[in-house]
């Protein structure tokens, strides 16, 4: 047989193993690591605002694919003073982490379930009639 078979067949066989087996496993590491980093991340911030403001928020951190990173926060947004000094602790962390540059993280917050409990009208008491009962 021809030696440029061998060698090419050989070549195709070294790649085909590639493919089937380092892919995928290069893949599932360089999931595990921006997940790990994500994480990282939210312990971090979370430490963070614990020991500036208390712990009275926890952030959700994720990474998408391609964009910058995401801060979810259920924040109480009726408290200004409060909310003001997560929004610096998270510049600050962020700041630490990414570098600086205010393309390089975005914050989204939310009113925590007991400001919308407080700003909500009380809706008025549903009654519900009985027909009254005959007595015989």
């Amino acid at each position: 047989m021809d030696v440029g078979v061998m060698v090419i067949s050989w070549a195709a066989f070294a790649l085909l193993l590639f493919v089937l087996v380092g892919g995928p496993i290069l893949l599932v590491d360089w999931s595990r690591k921006r997940r790990q980093a994500a994480i990282e991340c939210q312990i971090a911030l979370t430490d963070a605002i614990d020991g500036q403001v208390g712990a009275i928020v926890s952030p959700v951190v994720s990474k998408p694919l391609f964009g910058p990173w995401d801060v979810e926060i259920a924040a109480p947004l009726q408290q200004p003073g409060t909310v003001a000094g997560i929004l610096s602790v998270v510049d600050e962390v962020f700041g630490d982490v990414v570098g600086p540059g205010s393309d390089r993280y975005r914050i989204f917050l939310t009113a925590t379930q007991d400001a919308l409990r407080e700003t909500r009208a009380p809706s008025s008491p549903k009654r519900w009639a009985r027909a009254p009962l005959a007595t015989a």
